[in-house]
């Protein structure tokens, strides 16, 4: 599959998709699974809930949104290979993590859930025919394509476990 070009994609999410080194998506989101389940479990349980800055999400919460993303980059890269040429709304992520109560929920739940999550995804994802990851479609006003959603998918959750490196457990 070739990368998306940038007519593909709103220009914000370039940083996502250049975050992706290979060129199979379905294959970096297949190796994602394992790679964030042995991420997760090195996390010690005291800092589960740890946030680095005031009003920043704890680690729990970055799991929830990444669980929240994927489903609603899922259905948007269902919607536009099925040729739905409806606009899909963009969401207020902070408004999505502030009512999940995400700190509640047990970490083992928050990481079975969002292996669930992108294993049912790949299933969609590997039954779509070539054409359908060329396919066009507005969400957030902004034109993407069936595979710009799945390069951003895998460039997404990078980016957030390299967050999680960086601000929470170099502490």
């Amino acid at each position: 599959m070739k990368r998306p070009e940038p007519s593909e994609y709103a220009p914000y999410y370039k940083n996502y998709i250049d975050l992706v080194k290979v060129d199979n998506p379905i294959k970096a989101l297949e190796d994602q699974i394992i790679a964030m389940q042995a991420f997760l479990s090195e996390i010690p349980e005291e800092r589960e809930t740890y946030r680095y800055a005031e009003g920043k999400w704890s680690i729990k919460e970055i799991v929830g949104h990444l669980i929240d993303t994927e489903r609603i980059f899922g259905y948007r890269a269902l919607c536009i290979a099925r040729k739905d040429k409806n606009s899909f709304p963009g969401f207020d992520e902070n408004a999505y993590v502030a009512a999940a109560n995400f700190d509640s929920r047990s970490f083992y739940d928050l990481a079975h859930e969002f292996s669930i999550v992108r294993e049912s995804h790949l299933s969609l994802f590997k039954s779509f025919t070539p054409d359908a990851f060329s396919e066009m479609g507005l969400a957030n006003k902004q034109a993407i394509s069936v595979r710009a959603i799945l390069f951003i998918m895998a460039g997404h959750e990078i980016h957030h476990l390299k967050v999680i490196r960086e601000r929470y457990l170099n502490h």
